[in-house]
């Protein structure tokens, strides 16, 4: 029978308030050990509470990272939730509006990913074929818009990241992201969006990218990545093998620090994966296939001086050893 749970969340409410709601019990410095347990089997209780977690976690975790740019942080937010937790989604949405990096919040609430013409889950990648022949690779919690007329071609990346193969087709083709856009000359290249910008790289052929306020067209060729934000480009940098690996399935790290691929791996499963200061220094070299996240996990703890704790399926810790 659903209602309230021991901890008096109310169950009929939408997942992503839930997750809020123990996400502000959690933090209480009152929590007792009976509240984690419930927590423990709210989340384990179906899919769509561990997505939810996994969302408010990130929205901590992102904040936290740009506490500096930011007005008010997600705990902040999150932790009133258990004052007035009726009124979590307009606190989110508040922030969205009047913070620079509000957005990433905002497009993390299910309406717009759960609208999206073309999405993925965690852990899923697709192909798909587009209507004018080319090809789309969606990586994973990715979510697109697309705009075909005759006229015009356009794509609308809203979440995660994405690698194109273009047709030809006498229509230009326009990639939309709350950065600015991408303009391909008949190519070959990917898009992922990050906390403070959008991540290009192309394989083949050139690539035009105009950042959405006061920008410069930049033009990058084949080989070359950059990142840029509403304002500015980023000097080009080569482009890397994991930029386009995941879409075989594949995570690289190419002498790529463990906290960096600790984060990539990150997007690939429910949940969070902790670590401290002296795992995220350790160099990490190797191809990891990514039909099973628990394994490459297991492979790191045998090859690297850490320890992997699982405190829930969904809840990882990665300890460095002491020197």
């Amino acid at each position: 029978m659903k209602g309230k749970s021991n901890s008096g969340i109310n169950d009929h409410t939408d997942p992503l308030e839930q997750a809020a709601e123990w996400f502000a019990v959690l933090q209480d410095e009152k929590a007792t050990d009976i509240d984690r347990e419930h927590w423990r089997q709210w989340l384990q209780a179906n899919e769509a509470h561990r997505e939810a977690w996994a969302r408010v976690e990130r929205i901590d975790q992102q904040f936290r990272n740009a506490s500096a740019q930011s007005t008010q942080s997600a705990r902040e937010i999150l932790q009133a939730a258990g004052q007035n937790r009726r009124r979590m989604i307009r606190g989110l949405a508040s922030v969205a509006i009047a913070t620079p990096l509000g957005w990433i919040v905002w497009r993390m609430l299910p309406t717009e990913v759960w609208q999206a013409d073309m999405r993925t889950l965690v852990g899923e990648i697709r192909d798909i074929e587009l209507p004018d022949g080319s090809r789309l690779w969606l990586n994973t919690d990715s979510a697109v818009d697309f705009d075909y007329q005759p006229s015009y071609r356009r794509l609308v990346l809203i979440a995660g990241e994405i690698h194109i193969h273009t047709a030809p087709d006498n229509r230009p083709l326009r990639i939309d992201t709350p950065f600015g856009n991408i303009t391909p000359l008949g190519t070959r290249f990917t898009v992922r969006l990050e906390d403070a910008g959008t991540y290009v790289s192309v394989t083949a052929g050139q690539v035009a990218v105009t950042p959405r306020q006061h920008g410069q067209r930049a033009v990058l060729e084949a080989g070359q990545a950059l990142t840029f934000d509403q304002q500015q480009v980023s000097a080009t940098h080569p482009a890397t093998a994991s930029d386009d690996a995941w879409r075989k399935g594949i995570l690289v790290a190419d002498n790529l620090p463990l906290g960096n691929f600790l984060d990539q791996l990150a997007r690939y499963r429910h949940g969070v994966i902790r670590y401290d200061e002296r795992a995220a220094g350790l160099r990490l070299v190797g191809a990891y296939p990514l039909d099973d996240t628990d394994r490459i996990l297991d492979a790191l703890e045998e090859s690297l001086p850490v320890t992997i704790t699982r405190l829930t399926p969904w809840w990882v810790q990665v300890t460095g050893h002491q020197n």
